[in-house]
């Protein structure tokens, strides 16, 4: 039940809607109660943290108000490179709700700039307002969201904050006053692209995506750093949530167990909301989290400790990112092993260091360098025999964008707007994903190495890995790693049966015997896509030891002699010089007993 304390009244409460019902009317930005009345009136916002024994069952299914509009444009600027990385707003902190709403409105509009500016331009909106030709993309975003409300005239844009933006409203009642062109025009274009649907506007990976994060559920870790599992299934149940088999369809709040990470939870689609105002995921004990990094550190600490119990080794996590990989890394190793995390931000520092308390992840280091500038000689990483090596990619497996730029920061934002085909910044990253493994593989002690990726194309998973394993292949090293395939049982866990994004992706030029070894999972409405390859170390042969320890006079005798005796041997295998015509090669034990028996000769006619 949301109140409105201005007026003194209280709405009534929502029916619970089905999660592709809430899906629809998120997208509208508008939900009315059975008296006619927007729940978005609201005028307080509940604090965040606030504890509640029960499930907020209502969706917040507000008009986007004045500041929300102004720093969607904000955002949009800074995804088409008109500007550089924008500050966070104010209410980002005190409402996740409205902050995924500006992410959102910002993405749909870049999205669908193509038609608003066909749209402006069809109606000769500019011609009439000369003065908005300053503010374009705010221009942009309100027409958007226009559209959104099937170009209907909502109630008022509200102001959550007590004030009303000036520049806002003028926008708003000039593009009110132009509603019904803006309609006309937009039938006109969709006649003329013979788009039955809306989003048959927008490009196909796009389209794919969109159709695909309707129905994502969201997968949560439980941190047993924190409490264990039981504990908060059974708090999860006194506040409401039902628990259900993994194959069973998703009611209303609920949530089943993953069948393949003991410790991951999948919550059903309507629960987002509440899940990020929850206290066990502002204590620590649940994490926000997607299954994929949980999957990639699971294989890591496999290969490590093949029993499952904790390691003492040490670890390291090429990028550390949100930290949420090294956190569930550490969880998994014993207080005597380490996590060394690599390339944070400069301002990211913090936010990590205080997240890592937050999670009770001790263990967790942070090297303020990137990984490539490390050196592998350094005693520091002595005892790491494990690397989760997780360069920047192109993000183009990701679902749900908004919740992983929740997740991830804004930073993102230009490269996951532009959609999963884009393949104009493939380049660089396919050459830091390269040197980042090479790096990784050069490790002396390391035993492990698991190459892990959010993307989709093979310029940035299979063909690395096979180029990768060309050289190593060509290699000298006595114990070189090899590329080994991935644990059938999480393959078979994964794999999904089909996806849409199959028709996008050209895999002629994989290798299979490299395809075969790898996992890839494509996207689905279910689970966002993802590489997977995994490199082990050979042993070491016999002979090499042996070598090695007569060499270093370990076995007895003189280290010296060893060691000239070795050179003599390698000088031994030498080819033999080539015999003339009819000349047979001579057997060199028989060529020897021949000088033995020469010298006999000679010393017994001296004496």
């Amino acid at each position: 039940v949301v109140s409105t304390q201005s007026t003194g009244r209280r709405s009534s409460m929502v029916e619970i809607l089905r999660p592709t019902a809430i899906g629809r009317l998120e997208e509208l930005g508008v939900c009315q109660d059975s008296s006619g009345a927007s729940i978005g009136e609201c005028t307080d916002a509940q604090p965040q943290f606030e504890e509640v024994n029960t499930i907020q069952r209502t969706k917040r299914l507000l008009p986007y108000n004045h500041r929300v509009m102004l720093a969607a444009s904000v955002y949009l600027e800074y995804i088409q490179g008109q500007r550089g990385l924008p500050p966070q707003p104010a209410y980002f902190k005190t409402d996740p709700y409205l902050m995924r709403q500006t992410y959102k409105l910002a993405l749909g509009t870049f999205h669908y700039i193509q038609v608003i500016e066909d749209l402006l331009l069809d109606t000769y909106f500019y011609s009439s307002y000369v003065q908005f030709r300053q503010c374009q993309s705010l221009v942009a975003v309100m027409l958007y969201n226009l559209k959104l409300l099937g170009f209907k005239a909502p109630r008022a844009y509200q102001c959550e904050f007590g004030e009303t933006v000036r520049e806002v409203q003028e926008v708003h009642d000039a593009l009110i006053r132009f509603k019904t062109k803006f309609h006309a025009a937009f039938a006109r274009c969709r006649i003329k692209c013979n788009a039955y649907q809306e989003d048959l506007l927008m490009s196909p990976d796009v389209r794919v995506r969109y159709r695909s994060c309707v129905n994502t559920p969201r997968h949560v870790r439980v941190n047993t750093l924190r409490r264990n599992k039981d504990q908060v299934i059974m708090t999860l149940e006194n506040r409401g949530y039902t628990k259900i088999a993994p194959m069973e369809p998703w009611v209303p709040f609920s949530f089943y167990c993953d069948p393949l990470i003991e410790q991951l939870l999948v919550f059903s689609p309507d629960s987002k909301d509440d899940l990020t105002s929850f206290a066990l995921v502002h204590d620590g004990s649940l994490q926000l989290q997607d299954k994929s990094t949980v999957v990639a550190a699971s294989i890591l600490h496999n290969m490590i400790s093949p029993s499952g119990s904790s390691s003492n080794d040490d670890v390291i996590v090429t990028d550390i990112g949100t930290g949420s990989a090294a956190c569930y890394l550490a969880a998994l190793q014993s207080k005597e092993g380490s996590v060394l995390a690599f390339g944070p931000q400069p301002d990211a520092t913090e936010k990590l260091l205080a997240k890592s308390d937050t999670l009770n992840a001790s263990n967790v280091h942070i090297v303020n360098e990137p990984f490539l500038q490390s050196s592998c000689k350094d005693k520091i990483f002595k005892g790491v025999r494990g690397i989760l090596c997780n360069p920047p990619s192109s993000m183009s497996g990701v679902v749900d964008i908004v919740e992983l730029v929740v997740e991830e920061g804004e930073k993102i934002l230009p490269a996951v707007a532009k959609g999963p085909c884009d393949t104009a910044q493939l380049p660089r990253y396919v050459t830091t994903q390269y040197l980042t493994l090479k790096h990784a593989l050069s490790f002396p002690k390391v035993s492990s190495v698991v190459f892990f990726t959010r993307s989709i194309h093979p310029q940035e998973d299979e063909l690395v890995i096979r180029k990768v394993v060309d050289e190593l292949s060509e290699s000298s090293d006595d114990s070189p790693f090899r590329l080994v395939p991935v644990d059938s049982a999480v393959r078979e866990s994964v794999l999904p049966s089909e996806s849409f994004y199959q028709p996008l992706i050209n895999m002629k030029n994989v290798p299979p015997e490299i395809a075969s070894k790898c996992l890839r999972v494509m996207p689905t409405a279910e689970l966002g896509g993802f590489f997977i390859a995994t490199f082990q170390r050979m042993a070491v042969k016999s002979s090499t030891i042996l070598e090695r320890a007569m060499e270093k006079g370990t076995l007895g005798g003189d280290p010296g002699k060893a060691s000239a005796n070795a050179k003599k041997h390698k000088k031994s295998k030498k080819p033999a010089a080539k015999k003339a015509k009819g000349e047979t090669a001579m057997d060199p034990t028989t060529a020897s007993m021949i000088k033995v028996r020469g010298k006999s000769r000679k010393s017994a006619k001296r004496k």
